[in-house]
């Protein structure tokens, strides 16, 4: 069995699950691949098992935090060492691979963040409201914990088994978005996390699974999350 399992969420991604999986498998990696069809309405699921990898399919759509745990779930009882998350809506550039696992297997980093705004890194244009969002997590993750991180909203990551096998448990991860707030408690638990440069492209077809967030409201509800974590850290610090 391989060390790394990548984890591709998806949602009603039938336009783009074909060609996200032939990029993954072009670049010939030592990882095996795990389809989480979040109760797709599409023939999502059907597409990927055409392809040498596992789907694993919900019922019925339970959000996008819920089908990362669902990953993390299956490679804590299959013994994997690491996880790599790949969206499934052709955003995620597969050459981004390699480097997220060159960085893992150095041993000294527990959670890799693939970031679009590092130098090296390149995005497509984002909307004015989406800039705004990044900046005010990016002030709320240094404000509150110090570190700096330029990529806060990014979905491409690799996570040790120590980190994904605590968030596997039940109730420790949300089930629609997970962002600045999981971020931020991730550092708390004192989780070393490092950024490298990262290649985004554009959606070409379907609609995004964060479609819909209004902005604002978003941050918002972030923001409360956010607060939520301080104050269980804060009263976790004070009973131990």
């Amino acid at each position: 069995m391989n060390q790394f399992l990548i984890i591709i969420p998806g949602y009603n991604e039938e336009e783009n699950i074909a060609k996200v999986l032939q990029g993954i498998l072009a670049q010939g990696l030592a990882a095996d691949i795990l389809v989480v069809n979040d109760g797709s309405l599409d023939q999502t699921a059907w597409i990927a098992s055409q392809y040498p990898v596992t789907v694993v399919s919900h019922p019925y759509n339970l959000g996008y935090g819920a089908a990362l745990q669902t990953g993390y779930k299956y490679a804590t009882a299959k013994g994997y060492s690491f996880v790599l998350q790949f969206d499934g809506d052709g955003q995620h550039d597969p050459s981004n691979l390699k480097l997220l696992m060159s960085e893992l297997e150095k041993g000294n980093v527990d959670i890799v963040i693939g970031s679009r705004y590092l130098e090296g890194g390149t995005s497509f244009k984002t909307g004015a409201a989406k800039q705004v969002g990044v900046q005010f997590f990016r002030n709320l993750i240094k404000a509150t914990t110090g570190q700096k991180v330029s990529d806060p909203t990014s979905g491409l990551r690799g996570i040790s088994a120590k980190v994904f096998a605590y968030y596997a448990v039940r109730d420790r991860f949300p089930a629609d978005f997970p962002d600045a707030d999981i971020l931020i408690q991730q550092i708390l638990r004192k989780y070393r996390i490092r950024e490298i440069p990262a290649h985004m492209r554009i959606r070409e077809a379907g609609v995004s699974m964060h479609a819909g967030l209004k902005p604002l409201l978003y941050m918002v509800k972030i923001s409360l999350a956010i607060f939520i974590v301080l104050l269980h850290h804060k009263l976790t610090k004070r009973v131990s």
